[in-house]
C-alpha cells in the first residue's frame, strides 16, 4: 500500500468511526445506514488485502526461519561428534571442516548456509564406518541431507512472488475505488438527512472525509526482538500492535516489519515460543514515517 492509498484508508476509517460511534443516529436514515454498513465490509476487504500483498513473503520467510533452525540444529548434532572424532585422529582437516557452532550457522547468509550443511553432511558419510561409536548412523546423515533439500526449496521465487503481488496490488486498488463510490455516490448524498436533528453529526462527517495528505514514505513500524539472554535474535516471534490488525513475524534475524502501520499511539506486544509474552506500551507511531521500535524479551525460566 502506498502513502497515498493509506492516507485514504485512514480518511475511510475516520468516516467508519465516526458512523459506527453514533448508532442511534445512523439508524435514523436507513439509507445511510445500510451504506455504512457496506463500508465497514470494503475497509475490512482493504485491510485483509494489503496485509496480503506482505503474507505472500511473509509466509515463506516464517516457513524458511523454521527450515533453517531445524537444518542448523540437526547440522551442528552432527558437526560436533564428527570434530570430536577428528580431534581424536589428529585430522586437523577435517576438524576445519566440521568447525561450527549453531550461531555460526544460523547467521549464515542463504548462500551460505547449505553448501556449509552439505560440508559437514558429507564429512560425515565419508567416515561413516567411524562414527558409529559416536552415534552418527546413516539414518543420521540421510536425515541430514533431507533437512538441506528441505531448506533450499524454501528459498521463494522472486517471479511468482512479484506476479502474485502485482495481483494484489490490482485488487486492491479496485477495493479502494469501490469504496470511494460507496461513500460519494449514497453516504455523502444521504447524510443529507441528519441535517436538520442532527447537524453536528453531519458536520463531523463531513470532517472524517477530508483527506490528509500524505507523505511520500508509508507509515511502518519495524524493529529487531532480541532475548535478554546472550543478546541474541529471536525468530518466529509475533509482534502485534494491540487494538488493531497489524502484525509480523520476526525472521531469522529477529527483524520485523508492519506495513502499513496505523499512526498513533499504542501498546506492542511480543509473543515467542519458550519466552514470556512482552507487552511495550505508550510506543508513538508517527503517520508517514518509519518508526523504529527494538523490544528485548525474556526467556521462561527452566522448571
Amino acid at each position: 500500500m502506498n502513502a497515498k492509498q493509506e492516507a485514504k484508508l485512514n480518511m475511510f476509517r475516520a468516516t467508519q468511526k465516526h458512523c459506527n460511534d453514533n448508532p442511534a443516529i445512523v439508524a435514523t436514515v436507513p439509507a445511510f445506514e445500510t451504506a455504512s454498513i457496506a463500508l465497514n465490509a470494503k475497509i475490512a476487504s482493504i485491510i485483509a488485502t494489503a496485509q496480503q500483498q506482505d503474507l505472500i513473503t511473509k509466509g515463506i520467510t516464517i516457513d524458511k526461519a523454521e527450515a533453517k533452525k531445524t537444518l542448523c540444529q540437526l547440522a551442528t548434532d552432527i558437526a560436533a561428534p564428527v570434530f570430536a572424532f577428528a580431534a581424536a585422529n589428529n585430522n586437523n582437516q577435517l576438524m576445519q571442516q566440521v568447525n561450527f557452532t549453531y550461531t555460526t550457522l544460523f547467521r549464515s547468509k542463504d548462500d551460505e548456509l547449505a553448501p556449509r550443511c552439505q560440508n559437514i553432511h558429507d564429512a560425515a558419510q565419508n567416515n561413516l564406518a567411524s562414527l558409529a561409536p559416536y552415534g552418527i548412523t546413516a539414518a543420521t546423515v540421510g536425515t541430514l541431507q533431507t533437512t538441506i533439500n528441505n531448506y533450499q526449496s524454501k528459498v521463494p521465487d522472486p517471479r511468482n512472488a512479484a506476479a502474485q503481488k502485482a495481483t494484489v496490488r490490482a485488487n486492491l486498488k479496485n477495493l479502494i475505488k469501490e469504496t470511494d463510490a460507496v461513500l460519494k455516490l449514497q453516504m455523502d448524498k444521504t447524510v443529507v438527512g441528519f441535517k436538520a436533528a442532527n447537524p453536528d453529526f453531519v458536520l463531523t462527517y463531513k470532517t472524517t472525509r477530508i483527506i490528509i495528505d500524505p507523505s511520500k514514505t508509508t507509515t511502518t513500524l519495524k524493529g529487531t526482538i532480541t532475548s535478554s539472554a546472550g543478546q541474541t535474535f529471536v525468530a518466529g516471534a509475533t509482534v502485534s500492535i494491540e487494538g488493531t490488525s497489524g502484525n509480523a513475524i520476526t525472521n531469522e534475524t529477529g527483524s520485523y516489519e508492519i506495513k502499513p502501520s496505523p499512526a498513533g499511539t499504542f501498546s506492542i506486544k511480543v509473543t515467542a515460543t519458550k519466552f514470556t509474552d512482552t507487552t511495550k506500551s505508550g510506543v508513538v507511531i508517527k503517520q508517514g514515517q518509519i518508526n523504529n521500535q527494538n523490544i528485548l524479551i525474556t526467556p521462561v525460566p527452566n522448571p
